[in-house]
């Protein structure tokens, strides 16, 4: 159950960075691209205890008449504390109406950060009405417009912004994006090659190109940009999680954990970065026990997250903690009551109960999803006929027998489950079979009917010879006749 990464939202939060530091080129203390990327760590301005000669404003204070410019704003209050609108109250302060190009393209950006939208696109409708050749207008314009879900006017936005300057890298990015989220991967190639063209490292475009690589089954290309985002970029932690996803397909599991280690580390709050690397953990290293931690740490991130209520499910299932397993699958089925899947794993619970009608019921349902499967329609009939209802099972075992040839093993299984009487027949086919786990498996109906018979010796030496086999659910039955569902 792959989950589908979009890395869409994480191009356009840099994309609104980059946007940001080409409004602010200007500043004296650092871009706000650079100050919003790495947390004012680098180029910072000194502080008080460092330099007791300058002391900065403080968050919510007013700036200077002389100091109130868009870079002045965004470098005292936004740059290092985000505070968006505080820089915005300060600019308003300063006077709207006086601004130069550059502060009132700030101050557009700023509107749009605190949700302010008709004002922010008043802002920029104008500021492309005075110089229809502001690209960078245009492109916020169309940030705008996506924002809002105006698909035509934010088109129409970007086709201008790109008509204004071709070379917008990040233009050509959000054009890719864009077709990425439409699958149009000759598209999203086209533009985001062109992006690479102007900016050719830009992390968020390298990772786009990437994606559209993995989705056209150019792996080896893929994993290559990415590994180029990551060393760009280190703290990119989608970059990583492409790259963990890619190299699975590829076959390189330890390097897909690697990834998958880094990003927990770096956002030890996403639950699905945990459900990406419980599946590595499950499916390629049978790593049980780190992969139920993960689980569980999503649980605690994100109750009720149903893919992590399934893999909770399958994992205590197939380490036989049935009870636990059984829990799981019914908040699944509660979750989402078409999940196929659950139908057979809580019909053999059910079984293992003693809830024979249920058993059945569950049976039923994952026989009508997989009439092909012998196995479904055999229990629904046995569960009925120890429920109490040997008619109704009957009709299924008859049903399912025309299915087969008198000569398959199969139907000289189910012919003793309906008959009941000498199993000479059934044994004998057995001892004949030559796949050994459809030989298997088919001895446990016959331990089923020993048991229901009363013959509880023979169904105790059928349960023995199943039970420390693993991978296939009458082997599960086998070993809970023995030992009880819990163990």
């Amino acid at each position: 159950m792959p989950r589908s990464i979009s890395i869409f939202p994480t191009v356009l939060l840099m994309i609104v960075f980059l946007i940001l530091s080409s409004c602010t080129s200007e500043s004296p203390v650092g871009s706000t691209a650079e100050a919003a990327g790495n947390g004012g760590a680098e180029e910072s301005p000194p502080s008080p205890a460092e330099d007791s000669s300058e002391s900065e404003p403080e968050t919510g204070e007013s700036i200077p008449a002389d100091a109130a410019t868009a870079s002045a704003v965004l470098d005292s209050l936004y740059a290092e504390s985000g505070d968006s609108e505080a820089a915005l109250d300060a600019l308003e302060e300063a006077g709207v109406q006086d601004m130069d190009e550059e502060s009132r393209l700030v101050y557009a950006v700023l509107l749009r950060n605190e949700g302010r939208l008709d004002e922010s696109r008043r802002q920029l409708e104008e500021l492309v009405s005075d110089n229809p050749d502001q690209a960078v207008a245009w492109f916020n314009l169309a940030l705008l417009e996506l924002g809002a879900g105006n698909e035509e006017a934010r088109d129409e936005a970007l086709d201008r912004a790109l008509e204004a300057d071709d070379s917008l890298a990040e233009a050509h990015a959000l054009r890719g994006n864009l077709a990425i989220a439409d699958s149009n991967w000759s598209r999203a190639e086209s533009s985001l090659k062109k992006s690479l063209q102007y900016d050719g490292d830009n992390p968020a475009s390298l990772v786009g190109l990437a994606w559209v690589y993995a989705k056209t089954d150019r792996l080896e290309a893929s994993v290559a940009l990415l590994d180029k985002a990551v060393e760009l970029e280190p703290e990119f932690v989608y970059a990583r999680v492409d790259r963990s996803r890619v190299n699975v397909s590829l076959g390189n599991y330890n390097d897909a954990e690697d990834d998958l280690d880094a990003a927990v580390e770096l956002e030890p709050d996403v639950p699905w970065h945990y459900l990406d690397r419980a599946r590595i953990r499950l499916r390629h290293f049978q790593d049980y026990g780190g992969a139920l931690d993960d689980l569980e740490m999503v649980e605690k991130l994100d109750p009720g997250n149903f893919f992590a209520l399934v893999y909770l499910a399958g994992l205590h299932d197939e380490q036989r903690r049935f009870s636990i397993s059984k829990d799981y699958y019914e908040q699944v089925v509660e979750a989402r009551s078409d999940y196929v899947w659950a139908y057979m794993p809580l019909g053999k619970f059910a079984w293992m109960e003693g809830r024979f009608r249920d058993a059945a019921n569950w049976y039923a349902k994952a026989a009508a999803e997989d009439p092909d499967e012998f196995s479904f329609s055999l229990m629904a009939g046995l569960a009925l006929a120890r429920a109490g209802d040997k008619a109704a099972g009957d009709k299924i075992l008859k049903d399912l027998a025309r299915y087969y040839d008198s000569s398959d093993v199969e139907y000289e299984v189910i012919r003793f489950c309906l008959e009941r009487g000498s199993d000479y027949y059934a044994v004998n086919a057995l001892n004949k079979a030559e796949d050994e786990t459809k030989r298997e498996r088919l001895w446990f109906y016959l331990g089923a009917v020993y048991e229901s018979e009363g013959n509880s010796i023979s169904a105790q030496s059928v349960f023995e010879r199943l039970a420390m086999r693993r991978g296939e659910p009458e082997y599960d039955l086998a070993w809970a006749a023995l030992n009880g569902m819990d163990g």
